[in-house]
C-alpha cells in the first residue's frame, strides 16, 4: 500500500501531540480513524513508528526519521501551493519593487503602507537607486517592476505612464523674490542656482527649459538629492527649480517660498516599468492598480486646484 499525505498528516499530529486522543481532536476525526491510519502506515513501511505506554506515545528511531522527512515534504507542499497561488492570487507571493530615491521619499510611503496593510502575506522587497540602476535590475530579473521618471532609454521595458508632474520655482523665504505674487522665469536669470546633479532626468528637463527661456544659469551647487537642494535653498544659498512633489506639505516648504511654473516643457512623467514580454503577477498588478488610483486622485486634485 502506498503512503499518502493524509497518513503523514495524522502521523505528524500524533508525533507532535504525543497522544492519539489529542491528535484526533486536532484533526477533528475519531481516535479509531487515527489508529487505522497509523496502523496502515506502519504496515506499508514495515516498521514500528511509535512506542506506546499508558500515559503517552513516543517516536521510535524509525518514527523520528519519518517525522524529519515528513516535515520537509509538508514544507515543500506548502511552497508548491504558494507558488501556484501567486499566478492567480494577489494576496500571496513575493514582489520586488524598485524606485528612484526621490520618488520613494515623496510619493511612495503612504502607498506602500496601504499595500502592505491590504496584502500582508505578500513578501515585498523595496530597492532604491538611480533610474539607470533600477532599470538594469528590471532587465536582469532582480526586480519585478519599478516606478521611474521618464524618459527611459530601454525599449525592452514595458511602461505604464501614471502621472505627469509640474515643476515649481523655489526661493529662500527671506529672498526679495519671495514677496512677489508671481514668478517669471526671467526673474531667476541673475540668481545663483542650486540644481540636481547633471545627467539626471530632472536636471535635463530644467536645462532644456532654461535654454528655451534663453537663460544661462549661474549654477553654484549641484547635488544628487532633492532634499539636499531644498536645504541649501532654505539657507539662502541660491534658488532652484524642482518637482512639485518635493513640496507636498508645509514642513517640506519650511524656509522656502515656491511659485508654479506653468510651462509645457517643464513637466515630467512617472511610469511603472517592467520587463517585456513578462506578464505581471497578481501581486504586482495589485500594486500597479494602487499606484494608478493614487496618481489619478493626485491629478484630479491638481486640476481642481488650477480651476480655483
Amino acid at each position: 500500500m502506498a503512503i499518502n499525505f493524509r497518513q503523514l498528516e495524522v502521523f505528524r499530529a500524533v508525533a507532535e501531540t504525543k497522544s492519539f486522543t489529542r491528535a484526533s481532536h486536532s484533526l477533528f476525526i475519531s481516535q479509531s480513524t487515527v489508529s487505522q491510519h497509523i496502523r496502515e502506515l506502519e504496515e506499508s513501511l514495515k516498521v514500528k513508528l511509535f512506542s506506546r505506554n499508558r500515559r503517552n506515545v513516543s517516536l521510535t528511531p524509525a518514527g523520528e526519521n519519518l517525522l524529519e522527512h515528513g516535515r520537509t515534504i509538508f514544507q515543500m507542499l506548502e511552497e508548491a501551493e504558494t507558488a501556484a497561488k501567486t499566478v492567480t492570487d494577489p494576496h500571496c507571493g513575493k514582489l520586488s519593487f524598485g524606485c528612484a530615491s526621490t520618488t520613494l521619499i515623496y510619493h511612495l510611503p503612504a502607498i506602500l503602507a496601504d499595500y502592505t496593510h491590504k496584502y500582508p502575506n505578500v513578501e515585498l522587497r523595496i530597492t532604491g537607486g538611480t533610474i539607470q540602476e533600477v532599470a538594469a535590475q528590471i532587465w536582469s530579473g532582480a526586480l519585478d517592476l519599478a516606478l521611474v521618471v521618464l524618459p527611459l532609454n530601454s525599449p525592452a521595458l514595458e511602461r505604464i505612464v501614471l502621472f505627469e508632474e509640474s515643476f515649481v520655482g523655489a526661493v529662500p523665504a527671506s529672498h526679495p523674490l519671495a514677496k512677489k505674487a508671481r514668478l517669471q522665469a526671467a526673474d531667476l536669470a541673475q540668481e545663483r542656482f542650486i540644481l540636481p546633479r547633471r545627467g539626471q532626468n530632472t536636471r535635463k528637463l530644467i536645462d532644456r527649459f532654461l535654454f528655451k527661456e534663453r537663460i544661462t544659469p549661474r549654477v553654484a551647487i549641484e547635488l544628487a538629492e532633492t532634499e539636499a537642494v531644498k536645504a541649501m535653498v532654505a539657507r539662502g544659498l541660491g534658488v532652484s527649480i524642482l518637482p512639485d512633489s518635493a513640496f507636498l506639505d508645509a514642513r517640506a516648504r519650511h524656509g522656502i517660498k515656491t511659485f508654479p511654473i506653468p510651462h509645457r516643457d517643464l513637466r515630467r512623467s512617472l511610469a511603472v516599468v517592467y520587463q517585456r514580454p513578462k506578464a505581471l503577477r497578481p501581486a504586482a498588478l495589485a500594486l500597479v492598480e494602487m499606484l494608478d488610483q493614487h496618481f489619478r486622485r493626485k491629478s484630479a486634485a491638481a486640476i481642481g486646484k488650477s480651476d480655483q
